[in-house]
């Protein structure tokens, strides 16, 4: 898999198919293949670029590093300089969506337009208790009991009984490439410092937020907070497809994105 040296540290990114660039953020999980079911499909028309975070994958490990979602932010920047791309749209899924919320306020210049999917604002009580859970069953059980732990609620039992060998797929490339145990405790706190929540308001670029009902990770209302926030955004909520909905139900969630899309274009 291709890395680039973005200045301070090699990102693993894949850069398919020709036209108006097109960037997928993963969300904790930080590896690209989360966008398997997407990719196919727009990069036909678009120039799709996805890369793991920073200490996920094949991306270096960077123990020295305190890991934050403006930081993945910054390394996205870095990563469109080395790739000679200016201006993107963007989609950031889950902790994704949370990085994305950075490059919106802080470079707002490299965005033409924002997808963000299933993701939130800052932690509230369940966010807390949920991401504190997949930490203390990190620290106590170790990593392969985290992966497992975590895809209950990120693949859900829809993914589970349709489609449980993709499922394992995606595990089995965590548990070749994951990280030491404090680099990913590092990671589950970046997603409980992340808030931004007074800021959002900010946010100029076209937006698309979409949730899904049966999101067991981040409930729906944060959509329904983010679009509030988001002056001039758009909200479409999913009937299921839990927090992988993107995953679990790809005809849907592309058809919705790319409308959007090409309504941002026209």
């Amino acid at each position: 898999m291709p890395r680039i040296d973005i200045g301070n540290l090699n990102l693993s990114y894949k850069d398919e198919g020709e036209g108006a660039a097109l960037l997928f953020i993963p969300g904790l999980i930080g590896l690209m293949d989360a966008w398997d079911f997407q990719v196919p499909h727009f990069s036909q028309r678009y120039r799709c670029i996805r890369f793991d975070h920073r200490g996920s994958g094949d991306s270096d490990k960077a123990p020295d590093a305190r890991y934050s979602t403006r930081l993945v932010a910054e390394d996205i920047v870095r990563l469109l300089d080395k790739l000679g791309i200016e201006r993107v749209f963007a989609v950031g899924a889950s902790t994704g969506g949370c990085i994305l919320q950075n490059l919106a306020l802080d470079h707002p210049e490299r965005l033409r337009a924002c997808v963000f999917t299933n993701t939130w604002t800052t932690a509230d009580e369940y966010i807390t208790r949920l991401q504190t859970a997949r930490m203390r069953i990190l620290q106590s059980y170790g990593a392969d009991e985290y992966i497992k732990f975590s895809s209950l609620f990120t693949a859900g039992p829809g993914q589970f009984r349709t489609m449980f060998d993709k499922v394992l797929k995606l595990e089995e490339r965590q548990r070749r490439t994951i990280a030491p145990d404090d680099i990913l405790v590092a990671r589950i706190q970046m997603t409980l410092d992340h808030d931004r929540s007074s800021e959002i308001e900010r946010i100029d670029r076209p937006s698309l937020v979409i949730g899904a009902n049966d999101d067991s990770v981040t409930p729906v209302y944060f959509a329904h907070d983010l679009h509030a926030a988001i002056r001039g955004s758009r909200l479409h909520i999913l009937d299921g497809g839990g927090h992988n909905s993107y995953r679990q139900r790809p005809d849907e969630w592309n058809a919705v994105v790319e409308a959007f899309l090409k309504d941002i274009a026209a």
